[in-house]
């Protein structure tokens, strides 16, 4: 398995890193090559380092033509609970009482001038993915839920494909990486401080697009390709009684007969079976011989307990 799309995700995330968004451009690229260079080192493949190298730079002289958002976190795990189909007020429940949590992984939660949150998916690509896959991503979708569940107060207004093609070539723009530089969004405000989660929206931001109807934006930049797909509240709460339906499936038990074998006479649950076939009520035998296997209780942490701030205080990463 060829180790260069992994090295590209893994430098992509240091280069969105929110606590280095803003500083000076020659020292964050020179961490997001150390992170190629780390990533394909332990893969034992140093010699793609020239290949990887290249296609950041250029990935970097188009971004910085088209980048018009600021990161909030990179490779942050969300859960949710998923929600029973039969009782939407109900969280969905297995067998045994458990509860059922989707958990994923998002690349990169971004907000915009608008103070509008979208989830980002970095796309490693040999050819650009067609735009009706793209709006139908069930992960992209099910990750704006799953971080709407997480942060209850939070609104994500959609999910932005960003699609990195390594066939070809890489060829820088003609005009330089600054033609597009207004629309650069900083990670931290002038009156000081990171970005939080959730942030209150400006009232100038709030107003900043009334009226806009595209659901799809999508701009191609040299090895770079930009989908933004806006998702209604309706689509996005609607995955998760999807996930439902379908962890529903998963989580039955199985409808299980009497099947009659030299083995019987050795089973320690050869009473209620017996007592199944006889026509007689198992549960009773089954509730004073047998007891149920405790459910695990995972606890998770207090907000700050295993978590670092979003600001200039954030912790940084193993660079």
């Amino acid at each position: 398995m060829d180790a260069l799309p992994a090295a590209l995700s893994d430098a992509l995330a240091v280069y969105y890193y929110p606590g280095t968004w803003d500083w000076p451009h020659e020292l964050k690229q020179s961490l997001v090559h150390k992170a190629a260079e780390r990533a394909l080192n332990d893969a034992r493949v140093p010699d793609r380092l020239p290949t990887a190298t290249a296609l950041l730079d250029t990935y970097d002289a188009w971004a910085r033509t088209v980048d018009d958002f600021a990161p909030v976190k990179i490779d942050h795990d969300v859960q949710g609970l998923v929600p029973d189909p039969r009782d939407p007020e109900r969280g969905l429940m297995t067998a045994d009482g458990s509860p059922v949590i989707y958990a994923c992984r998002i690349d990169l939660l971004a907000v915009d001038a608008a103070d509008e949150y979208w989830v980002v998916r970095h796309l490693i690509v040999e050819q650009w993915r067609d735009l009706d896959a793209l709006i139908r991503d069930e992960a992209a979708i099910a990750a704006c839920w799953a971080w709407e569940q997480e942060y209850l107060s939070m609104e994500i207004v959609g999910t932005i494909h960003n699609e990195l093609c390594i066939a070809g070539a890489p060829e820088p723009p003609a005009t330089g990486p600054t033609s597009g530089a207004s629309s650069r969004v900083r990670q931290n405000e002038p009156s000081g401080g990171g970005r939080a989660i959730p942030q209150h929206r400006r009232v100038s931001a709030r107003t900043a697009r009334t009226g806009e109807t595209n659901r799809v934006e999508q701009c191609t930049a040299g090895l770079l390709r930009r989908t933004h797909i806006r998702r209604s509240g309706a689509e996005i709460g609607a995955v998760g009684m999807l996930i439902g339906a379908e962890a529903i499936d998963m989580t039955s038990e199985p409808a299980i007969y009497p099947t009659f074998a030299p083995h019987c006479q050795t089973c320690e649950f050869s009473g209620p079976c017996r007592a199944q076939t006889e026509g007689t009520d198992p549960e009773p035998l089954l509730a004073r011989r047998f007891r149920r296997r405790p459910a695990d209780d995972p606890r998770k942490p207090r907000l700050g307990q295993s978590t670092w701030g979003f600001g200039r205080g954030a912790a940084p990463p193993t660079w």
